[in-house]
């Protein structure tokens, strides 16, 4: 009787009611954690806070990050460091999926150096301890027990340099990123753990992907998902596949993709993911059966990832999901729709200085005003998606130049460093052979009473002749440093100067030329345009590139003279883009700078490489650097 009580109380909540249980649930959870009231073991506390910062877990990504600080606390109150230490391994995740990249640098700053620590006292207390027991059963119980902390902390460890990779890769760091994977595999192999070579391997599939290295890339990824399934971890397979679905779907191959898109989402779905891994699937799977063009099938996913993403009032994914599912019912021919959620997605994004994806919301804006018969709409979101990619390329000039800067500073500054080196040395050199001096006098001082007055003098002597010299030089390498901080200031002002008169002249030519394909011009009309076009032909002459030249000489006078030295049969324009792959410009920037095509510069790229004899993967402007 009672049974058939509560079975017949559960059917009617479920009916009436199934947000009361929901919010029942987070009630409770906030009661035991903000109050910190908990009242059971240690043990159980513990999984309290690991089941409300879990994959299964209601809260928003706020509210978990909040969460993660009080169970840190609360497990450095218990004493248990381990997982203290994990907690704020998974802020750090949080803070990476928020888009909070500050914050997550900055805490795995003190975080690794803690984990490393926290391993090294547990191998140096392991082996004491076997050492104590020498004649001891290795498998016996309390032997066992620490080979697992040490595996704990090792697979700790890989989790927080995996987390702090990826956050560089983001930042333009791929090169270290996959330095950090490449000691993680050389430091932990000899263990043979699935767990640790599966995060090692899917981490460098990541990185050689965003590299464009799609060969290796896919190798990695399937490796990594051949040891998450050794480990019998559901949610490194979730991940895991969703890496490889987007691997696949950067080179079109959809059908590739379907079957990982459908084991990813399929391990969501019976896991019960409440994070925002439901969207990351409902999302993979919009994305494969969007380039299947089977639009019908990807619309009901990518609503779904959409309404997930504003429930969790997840800002960053909103506008991601809202670009995603507008192209989609653009697609749909479902216009009034589209042009609805495109809208509402451009509020929610306006003030964030995401360029790249409002210039996408624009162009689907104007494309579905214009199937629907508004020009005068179309034309007016057509100007702002101008203006917005405008300001992306601007903003991708001037990192391009921060970067060539940085390196090229970089490159000064070793430089200066082996001078103030080779400076030292010499001072160094002559200290000791007067020194010497010095000390052959003092023995004969020690004979010959009347030598040590004449030793005292030349000792005296020998000290001011040093402090001077040092002064000397000191003045002569500050002199130094403040010249080339001038002429990289100098070299840097006239290359950016360089880059926006070609920008400019390339925008109003190409006004000019719509200007032209747009209407019918004749006689003084016509006249006027091609003056105009010649005009815009002369903002950018030879004039600005011999400026140029004789700034990155007057910065690093011995680079054509070797040049010139070692590849004689350079001609002239092959060394001018030299030098502009020296400061590490990318094609795109070359082509602006010279006026030519993006695929001329690259065949021009690819025939200097020939002429050094450097192979296809490496970096030409490294080579230069180091030339």
């Amino acid at each position: 009787m009672t049974t058939i009580w509560y079975t017949k109380r559960y059917k009617f909540i479920r009916k009436n009611a199934p947000k009361g249980t929901a919010f029942l649930f987070l009630f409770l959870i906030s009661i035991f954690i903000n109050n910190c009231k908990l009242y059971s073991k240690d043990t159980d506390s513990l999984s309290l806070f690991d089941l409300a910062v879990s994959y299964q877990s209601m809260l928003s990504t706020q509210e978990q990050i909040a969460i993660t600080k009080k169970a840190e606390n609360y497990a450095l109150s218990k004493g248990n460091v381990y997982k203290a230490l994990s907690y704020a391994c998974l802020r750090g995740k949080l803070y990476f999926l928020s888009d909070n990249n500050d914050s997550c640098e900055q805490l795995y700053h003190w975080l690794i150096p803690a984990v490393e620590n926290e391993l090294k006292h547990n191998d140096e207390s392991r082996f004491s301890s076997v050492e104590r027991r020498e004649y001891a059963d290795p498998d016996d119980a309390e032997t066992r027990k620490k080979s697992e902390e040490s595996l704990s902390w090792k697979i700790l460890l890989v989790d927080s340099y995996s987390n702090k990779a990826l956050n560089m890769m983001f930042h333009e760091q791929s090169d270290s990123s996959l330095q950090i994977y490449q000691e993680l595999l050389q430091r932990f192999a000899k263990d043979s753990v699935p767990l640790i070579l599966a995060k090692c391997f899917n981490g460098m599939g990541v990185v050689f992907a965003n590299s464009k290295l799609f060969d290796r890339a896919g190798t990695y990824l399937l490796k990594a998902l051949q040891q998450f399934d050794l480990a019998n971890d559901s949610r490194g397979v979730f991940g895991v596949c969703s890496n490889i679905v987007a691997f696949y779907n950067s080179q079109g191959l959809y059908e590739e993709a379907l079957p990982y898109g459908l084991r990813s989402y399929r391990i969501a779905q019976d896991e019960k993911y409440n994070g925002q891994e439901q969207i990351y699937a409902s999302l993979i799977m919009g994305t494969i059966y969007s380039g299947l063009t089977q639009y019908d099938m990807a619309d009901s996913y990518f609503e779904k990832a959409f309404l997930l993403a504003q429930k969790k009032n997840l800002a960053h994914l909103e506008g991601f999901c809202g670009q995603e599912y507008s192209q989609n019912l653009l697609n749909m021919r479902e216009y009034a729709k589209a042009r609805e959620t495109a809208e509402h997605t451009m509020k929610i994004i306006a003030g964030k200085k995401k360029y790249a994806l409002q210039a996408n919301l624009l162009m689907i804006l104007s494309e579905v005003a214009e199937r629907q018969d508004d020009t005068k709409a179309a034309l007016l979101y057509y100007r702002q998606y101008m203006q917005v990619k405008d300001s992306l390329n601007e903003l991708d000039n001037m990192r391009q130049l921060i970067y060539a800067d940085i390196r090229h500073t970089q490159d000064q500054r070793e430089e200066e460093n082996r001078i103030k080196e080779t400076a030292f040395k010499k001072i160094s050199e002559q200290s000791q052979r007067r020194g010497m001096w010095i000390a052959a006098l003092s023995v004969l001082a020690a004979l010959l009473l009347a030598g040590g007055s004449l030793a005292t003098w030349l000792l005296l002597k020998s000290r001011k002749g040093i402090r001077n010299l040092r002064l000397e030089t000191s003045r002569q390498v500050a002199e130094a440093e403040r010249q080339v901080i001038s002429k990289n200031k100098e070299l840097a002002t006239h290359t950016l100067q360089q880059l926006r008169l070609n920008n400019l002249q390339e925008s109003i030519l190409k006004e000019l030329k719509t200007l032209k394909t747009s209407f019918t011009l004749r006689g003084k009309e016509k006249a006027i345009v091609c003056n105009l076009e010649d005009l815009a032909r002369q903002i950018a002459s030879d004039k600005e590139w011999k400026d140029f030249q004789f700034y990155f000489e007057q910065v690093d006078s011995d680079f054509m003279n070797k040049l010139t030295e070692r590849y004689p049969d350079l001609n002239a324009n092959e060394k001018h883009l030299c030098v502009l792959f020296k400061l590490g410009l990318t094609n795109r920037d070359v082509a602006n700078l010279t006026g030519k095509s993006i695929q001329s510069v690259g065949m021009a790229k690819f025939r200097l490489k020939s002429k050094f004899g450097i192979e296809n993967s490496e970096e030409i402007s490294k080579f230069l650097r180091e030339l």
